[in-house]
């Protein structure tokens, strides 16, 4: 027959490791829960996730609720144990009971929940919620002042959620892409999104010696067959210099002025023309590009001076990467031979060059090839000459007077 005191003592203390396998599993459920699987239970209408959502929300107070909990729960399962053992053996009996419980809870309380927790986090958390919320409230008072206590003594204030939240998708998509679920076009186009915010419009936008426009004195033969050959459609009008944009005039409107008024006044149709700094990041041009509804800017410099001229096709390129229509001319700029020999133009951004040929030449500084060439170089080299960036030799393949304009790499041997 079994002893009614043995089974008294022994059965809280299994009773207490059963707990403490709760507590264990809800710590590794709440760490490991799929936010993005619990959002779509919660748009499918799920109880449980709404109940689910709102106890995330208080993150640090739950998983705090959970340690204390399991903290006391382990406490006192192992002080029962060691006062059952001792009577039963002694002063040894606090040897066998720190063997006994560290086995039981190390494999029962911790090792077992936690991994069957880390493969099925949403169902677990789904099901504990509604004990983990009575827990919270229960432990509350005492929970309360232990978090602000922490809070106080360490006084860490978390100001870089949002870049912590992008290094997190970031790591997803090499972690996809390392595990072979993605294609290396896709992983180029979710990164390059990500980069929006901390590139510069400077970095992506047509300079201003390459911006083709038309001076607005030009006359009404010359603008008439401008709009039946030019390829875009719109061209920046300037006043006395190529650099004193005054204006945009939209082609269509253009035509369609030229076609029904026989006076000619090229005021009727210019548009305003919009001028952004520098300093502008790619993601908030892009948003500025949709609520502007407006596709073209001009970018000046601190002083006011005119650097160049971005459109939305501009910014789109630097995330699914090239768009030719049918008006434009197959790109040249970015040839490689069966050796791996890259012929490129010196005005290819450093970034198309290491997202197409997994380079990894410094962007930090310059945006172009040519003008990490002249970086490093502290002059503009002449041709023939040759660099070691990166271990790939650069050679000037020919220049102008004023910059670079082809470039040979290839593998420094």
């Amino acid at each position: 027959m079994i002893d009614p005191y043995l089974l008294s003592q022994v059965l809280p203390i299994f009773f207490l490791i059963i707990l403490s396998a709760f507590f264990s599993s809800s710590e590794t459920a709440l760490t490991s829960i799929s936010e993005p699987l619990l959002q779509k239970k919660i748009f499918e209408g799920d109880p449980k996730a709404i109940k689910t959502q709102k106890l995330l929300k208080k993150k640090e107070l739950t998983i705090s609720a959970v340690l204390l909990g399991n903290n006391l729960v382990n406490i006192l399962s192992s002080a029962l144990a060691t006062n059952l053992l001792i009577k039963f053996f002694g002063p040894i009996g606090i040897l066998y009971s720190t063997l006994l419980m560290t086995s039981l809870i190390f494999i029962f309380a911790e090792v077992l929940p936690k991994i069957y927790a880390i493969r099925r986090p949403d169902t677990l958390l789904l099901y504990y919620t509604p004990f983990l919320i009575f827990i919270v409230w229960l432990l509350s008072p005492i929970n309360s002042l232990v978090h602000k206590l922490i809070q106080f003594l360490i006084r860490f204030k978390d100001n870089n959620s949002q870049g912590s939240n992008v290094d997190r998708i970031r790591g997803a998509i090499l972690l996809a892409d390392k595990e072979g679920g993605m294609i290396k076009g896709n992983r180029s186009m979710l990164e390059s999104i990500l980069d929006l915010t901390d590139r510069d419009i400077s970095e992506v936008m047509i300079h201003r010696k390459d911006i083709f426009s038309v001076n607005k004195e030009t006359n009404k033969i010359n603008f008439l067959n401008l709009s039946k050959k030019t390829p875009y459609s719109r061209l920046p009008v300037w006043d006395k210099n190529s650099e004193n944009i005054v204006g945009i005039v939209y082609v269509k409107d253009l035509l369609r002025y030229l076609l029904e008024d026989t006076t000619f006044n090229i005021n009727h149709v210019i548009q305003e023309p919009w001028f952004i700094p520098e300093t502008t990041s790619l993601l908030g041009q892009l948003n500025a590009f949709r609520e502007k509804q407006k596709q073209m800017a001009f970018v000046v410099d601190e002083y006011g001076v005119l650097q160049g001229l971005v459109t939305l096709e501009d910014i789109l390129e630097e995330i699914v990467g090239q768009i030719e229509d049918e008006h434009d001319s197959p790109t040249i700029s970015l040839i490689s031979d069966k050796n791996g020999n890259i012929n490129v133009d010196g005005n290819v951004t450093l970034r198309d060059l290491n997202r197409k040929y997994n380079l990894s030449f410094p962007e930090e500084d310059v945006s172009t090839i040519a003008g990490l060439i002249i970086n490093i170089a502290k002059r503009i080299p002449e041709k023939g000459e040759s660099f070691i960036i990166k271990n790939k030799l650069v050679t000037i393949i020919s220049r102008n007077q004023t910059g670079i304009t082809k470039i040979l790499i290839k593998e420094n041997s």
